[in-house]
């Protein structure tokens, strides 16, 4: 949970099971390869990467281009990266040069997320927890956060829906 001067946010927290072992699915969140070919947000979107060094203390820089041209340049900071059971990043809008921007779709978008991947084998399946949470949002970030929490479970509930796919296709 965040926290900021006594305001709290719950996260975004969405869970999936896959059909594939716990390290296709690590791989799907740690190769650039796999990336580009399921982290959007639904059909029609590409997502190219730039720059990739995944790994603890390392960083990327992709862009999201719409089918009506609109792209969105993310930097993504890697906080943790434990093969295969997770992985823990910061994620910031940016330009193509990687540096961190305000969002310009929603002004009062939280300036620095923060998502937990957490992987596990059960049953015969890898189960996975994505948390999605701002970190340190002030008073209009964390209402912004609340305000778009039914789109984040598409924008991220479709990603997520593509990894399902992309894994099955392997």
């Amino acid at each position: 949970m965040s926290k900021d001067q006594g305001k709290s946010v719950e996260p975004l927290i969405i869970n999936r099971e896959f059909n594939v072992p716990m390290q296709s699915v690590f791989d799907a969140w740690t190769q650039a390869e796999h990336l580009k070919d399921w982290q959007f947000p639904q059909k029609g979107f590409t997502c190219d990467y730039v720059s990739s060094d995944i790994k603890s203390a390392g960083s990327s820089l992709h862009k999201m281009s719409a089918p009506n041209g609109f792209e969105m340049w993310l930097l993504t900071k890697y906080e943790e990266v434990t093969p295969p059971k997770g992985l823990v990043f910061r994620q910031y809008n940016s330009n193509e040069a990687g540096d961190i921007l305000p969002n310009t779709q929603m002004p009062n978008w939280p300036k620095e997320m923060r998502a937990t991947v957490r992987l596990e084998e059960a049953e015969g399946l890898t189960k996975m927890q994505f948390i999605w949470e701002p970190i340190n949002p002030t008073a209009a970030e964390a209402v912004a956060f609340e305000a778009s929490r039914d789109q984040l479970g598409g924008g991220w509930g479709g990603s997520l829906e593509n990894l399902v796919a992309y894994l099955e296709s392997l």
